[in-house]
């Protein structure tokens, strides 16, 4: 009983923990950043998956892991870099942030044979972007912050010595968080008013479903399947310090607020795994995975308890915004040398391309096609702990962007964008 409450304890303290995150994974506002070994690897773990952050990669893996309780314990940290070039050569640095996003996976067998289940938490959608109030992304965005808490309840199954199903049901908490500041010159009048969304919502789920095929000791190959998460936030909008006579016309007064509900789909995907392993010192990983961005079309914020058509019309200016978001393919490679039985040592490499379109690029997430190389380390503490280390460089394409988005709160964010992104990851895995 002590030792479980123990493990709830540390579960429930890392999920309500992960309240940051940015865009660290396949492209725009994915995360992916649950396990050092993997992540050392260039992420490519769907067909090895073979210690619990499985839970995450390939619930089909969790049938490899022996012992009654195997727990993997760990935290990343992410710091994102980002500099803005207008035509005129003039540079603007966005405001350093640095996130902790905490991971937890959970994994026994029960006394069963054939089965396994596993419980992990941990925050794989989200992002964080933050522009001085004063800067030319002012009237588009300031601070962006929108991140998940996310639970997965996964279960296993081994067929025969060759092939494992699993499956998992996702549970996501989301929480939205966008500030701008308010061109009142536009409503006749000075200065500066200020807009803050804030919304959530606790009641989305989603589903995966994968497997591992192990054709001999060499060669194993993993699939996992996710499917899309539909999310629907409730929350208010909030406008303040409107001193314009056009507000006053619509009847907004200095200060604003209501209600608001908007819905989006976070997309799916599947993912394809193979991994090579020659002798016992070496190992090699390759993931392939699609990601449909097409579900994300538009942003439509719809205004349940406002009814004065005035106030309507200019809340409508521009809602919906369309982002014509499109599929990708993200591609990662890893290799694992086993130095003795203490020491590994791990490198990789992957590829994200962007799913955001130049016409809808926004600054609230200034995303961009990277290439990132990973290094990590593994160190067996004793017979039944392991402590692993990783560490990813993320390089993001100097992007040139040339669109109209702020044109008609009088601001102009073309120019060009460069990124980069250091991301650190400890994990400490052991068994029970």
């Amino acid at each position: 009983m002590i030792r479980r409450m123990l493990f709830s304890g540390i579960f429930l303290f890392c999920v309500f923990l992960a309240k940051n995150g940015l865009c660290a994974g396949s492209g725009a506002f994915r995360l992916e950043v649950p396990d050092a070994e993997a992540l050392g690897k260039g992420a490519a773990f769907v067909a090895q998956a073979d210690n619990p952050s499985a839970i995450y990669y390939n619930p089909a893996g969790l049938t490899q892991l022996d012992g009654k309780l195997n727990v993997s314990l760990g935290a990343s940290i992410v710091q994102p870099f980002c500099t803005y070039e207008d035509n005129s050569g003039n540079q603007t640095d966005r405001r350093k942030q640095i996130f902790t996003i905490p991971n937890v996976f959970i994994v026994s067998d029960f006394g069963l044979k054939k089965f396994s289940f596993g419980l992990g938490a941990t925050s794989y959608w989200g992002l964080g972007t933050y522009w001085a109030e004063d800067s030319f992304s002012k009237y588009v965005a300031t601070k962006s912050d929108y991140n998940t808490q996310d639970i997965m309840f996964t279960g296993a199954y081994e067929i025969n010595d060759n092939l494992s199903v699993g499956v998992s049901a996702d549970y996501t908490k989301s929480y939205v968080n966008k500030k701008k500041k308010l061109n009142n010159a536009n409503f006749l009048g000075t200065g500066d008013g200020d807009f803050q969304l804030k919304g959530k919502d606790n009641s989305a789920w989603g589903y995966r479903l994968s497997s591992l095929y192990k054709l001999n000791k060499k060669h194993s190959f993993g699939f996992i399947y996710r499917s899309p998460v539909d999310v629907k936030y409730k929350g208010k909008i909030y406008m303040d310090n409107l001193d314009g006579v056009g507000y006053s016309l619509y009847n907004f007064g200095t200060s604003y607020e209501t209600e608001v509900t908007s819905k989006t789909t976070l997309p799916q995907s599947i993912v394809l795994g193979y991994c090579f392993k020659p002798d016992e010192r070496w190992r090699f990983e390759f993931d392939m995975e699609w990601m449909d961005w097409s579900s994300i079309q538009e942003e439509k914020i719809d205004y349940p308890s406002e009814s004065d058509l005035g106030r309507l019309t200019v809340l409508n200016d521009g809602n919906p915004d369309p982002k014509d978001w499109h599929s990708t393919f993200s591609y990662a490679f890893g290799t694992e040398y086993k130095v003795n039985d203490i020491l590994k040592l791990r490198g990789g490499y992957f590829f994200h391309k962007t799913p955001i379109p130049q016409a809808t690029f926004n600054t609230s997430l200034p995303d961009s096609t990277s290439h990132s190389l990973t290094m990590g380390a593994g160190v067996n503490l004793n017979k039944s702990t392991v402590l692993d280390f990783a560490y990813a460089a993320m390089f993001y394409d100097k992007r040139k962007v040339d669109n109209s988005v702020g044109s008609s709160s009088g601001v102009n964010i073309n120019g060009k964008y460069s990124s980069f992104t250091n991301v650190y990851i400890l994990t400490l895995t052991f068994k029970l």
